[in-house]
């Protein structure tokens, strides 16, 4: 079982489980491309969630859902050019995450590709000083 390290700049260290059974071309993309360096704040549609815009990096759909994202999750949302929705990684820190929008019809699906399962409660601390403080640089690398 591959496991990423996600560090953020400000602290907070936390170990995400790869879904690679449920994602598998997500995975490889990440396992391909790492280490990463990205910034994340706080989405503004999307509730208890950090969010980012990654350039030059893109997947096609898989493992996706809107909703039932509990805490820890990391998803990756698949470009939607007609919608004008650009790719986006979330980290959901609270258990409000709802991809994309507030509103059923509205709601973009993400590909589920990670779980953070230790530390939830330093996770939305981490969550909320995003919120409140805002963007910090992420580092995501695999973890030994």
């Amino acid at each position: 079982m591959k496991r990423l390290k996600v560090e953020f700049e400000k602290g907070g260290v936390f170990y995400a489980r790869l879904l690679e059974e449920e994602a598998p071309k997500t995975c490889r993309t990440f396992l391909e491309r790492l280490p990463l360096k990205f910034t994340f704040w706080q989405s503004i549609v999307s509730g208890h969630a950090m969010v980012t815009i990654p350039e030059d990096l893109t997947v096609e759909p898989e493992n996706q859902r809107t909703i039932g994202c509990p805490a820890g999750t990391l998803a990756f949302l698949v470009q939607d050019p007609p919608r004008n929705v650009p790719d986006e990684i979330y980290i959901a820190y609270g258990p409000y995450f709802v991809s994309r929008c507030s509103y059923i019809e509205m709601q973009q699906p993400v590909n589920i590709f990670a779980q953070i399962e230790e530390n939830l409660d330093e996770l939305q601390k981490v969550g909320k000083r995003v919120l409140m403080k805002g963007a910090e640089e992420v580092r995501i690398s695999l973890a030994e």
